[in-house]
């Protein structure tokens, strides 16, 4: 398929169009039912105005003479221009009334009642009107001022209108809305699909926009990919480098093995297998242990721990070690408050990087501890005069067997600061190397 993908399938499309007509017809049978209410309304109202006045003559003047009748209507439309009255007898000769004829222009509003517009007191209004007659046979036009009710009826009329468009416009942004929503949801679909059909863990949910919720969960989607390749490409490369360090001992030791076949062992050499048989097995134990401490299988239980405690202890443990290699341990514990931390684990962190320091550093040399306060962290610096990390080796050293050119020459299996790295995530903490010129500063940062 060329151009730009559609995702919008066929299902998802009639779902969205199913539910934006029966929206829309309830929209229209809203908007139908709200004008033809306000029309009932204003029937009714104007009605009721009329009848009133009907009603009152009627029962006032029902055995009464017309001269009556017509003394009443000349009173009140002599006193009054609301409500209007045009009376005239059986010949259509006006009688009596405040207007002196019969409007010409009509409007029927319903059965029995017209409407019309007259000029009172230099303004022009509307009326509402019935027409009564009587048994003689003459007649009474009696009409109620109704603007008042038309302005109400023409309002409720405006509203109904303004809650008609509203609603389509409700009805037109909820097709879109769910529109966007099918196509992020089969977008996110498509790309887990191919990931599966592929294995391709590069591909990556498409996002073009940041504002929405689905956006937000792609971007989540995205991330935990990226998280899952880099897991996966460290699985490989850790596979391959157990695979080139550890060939070189196990055909080493093969070969010993088959020389025990053909002649004894001296104790000396039975001491180099069990040796090379115990780095084996201290490699394989420290990736169990980083894999455990990643994984968080073993349930670790933090307790209120004294960092200078812990360092004192790794400090008079590599005392012996610094003093035959002609090192000056030299250290700066301040007393500080306990924190929670796994007191082993951080022992063994601590220990790494000590080790790593007398390692790498140079007989009759220094190397400084250090215990202060930054921020709202316990900072532990360890500062050496070795021979450092180059800056763009900084993130690759704590890949699992991962050895610097400076480093190969001597012993480790380059796990040490991979189980420093797992040490701190548990404890998230962090940890930040800087140059010495010559050697380098560790900086481990625990939360206080």
């Amino acid at each position: 398929m060329t151009g730009k993908r559609s995702y919008y399938s066929s299902s998802s499309f009639k779902m969205a169009a199913l539910f934006t007509i029966l929206l829309g017809a309830s929209a229209l049978l809203l908007g139908s039912y709200l004008y033809d209410f306000s029309r009932q309304i204003f029937i009714q109202e104007t009605e009721a105005a009329i009848d009133i006045e009907i009603e009152h003559i009627l029962v006032s003047f029902e055995n009464k003479s017309q001269d009556e009748l017509l003394n009443y209507i000349k009173k009140r439309s002599e006193k009054y221009s609301n409500p209007v009255y045009y009376y005239q007898d059986r010949l259509d000769k006006r009688l009596a009334g405040n207007i002196k004829k019969l409007p010409t222009t009509v409007t029927p509003i319903s059965e029995g009642i017209i409407q019309f517009s007259l000029e009172v007191s230099g303004k022009p209004k509307k009326f509402g009107a019935k027409i009564h007659t009587f048994d003689d046979g003459s007649r009474l036009l009696i009409g109620r001022d109704i603007n008042n009710i038309i302005q109400r009826y023409e309002r409720l009329q405006f509203f109904s209108i303004l809650i008609l468009l509203f609603m389509m416009s409700v009805v037109l942004v909820s097709f879109f809305i769910s529109m966007f929503v099918v196509s992020r949801i089969n977008i996110i679909g498509q790309t887990a699909q191919n990931i599966m059909a592929t294995g391709d863990l590069s591909e990556r949910i498409s996002i073009d926009s940041n504002w929405d919720d689905l956006s937000n969960l792609a971007q989540s989607l995205n991330a935990m990919l990226a998280r899952i390749e880099e897991l996966m490409i460290g699985i490989r490369d850790v596979s391959d480098n157990i695979a080139h360090d550890l060939r070189t001992p196990l055909a080493r030791l093969r070969t010993q093995l088959e020389s025990a076949l053909k002649k004894p062992l001296t104790e000396e050499e039975i001491d180099g297998l069990l040796k090379e048989t115990d780095e084996l097995l201290g490699t394989f134990n420290a990736l169990l242990r980083i894999s455990q401490i990643e994984k968080g299988s073993q349930k670790f239980e933090f307790k209120q721990t004294s960092l200078k405690t812990i360092l004192a202890d790794v400090i008079e443990l590599y005392d012996p070690l610094a003093e035959e290699k002609a090192i000056i341990i030299k250290h700066k514990l301040r007393e500080l408050p306990t924190i929670p931390t796994y007191g082993h684990l951080i022992f063994q962190m601590i220990a790494n990087i000590i080790d790593n320091a007398l390692k790498y550093s140079p007989k009759e040399s220094t190397v400084l501890i250090e215990l202060a306060v930054d921020d709202d962290y316990q900072l532990i610096r360890v500062t050496d005069q070795g021979i450092g990390i180059k800056s763009e080796e900084h993130d690759k050293v704590f890949d699992r067997f991962y050895r610097s050119d400076k480093s190969r020459h001597t012993e480790g299996n380059g796990l040490g600061l991979s189980l420093v790295k797992a040490a701190l995530a548990l404890h998230k903490g962090e940890i930040t190397f800087k140059d010495n010129n010559p050697g380098l500063v560790v900086e481990i940062r625990l939360k206080s």
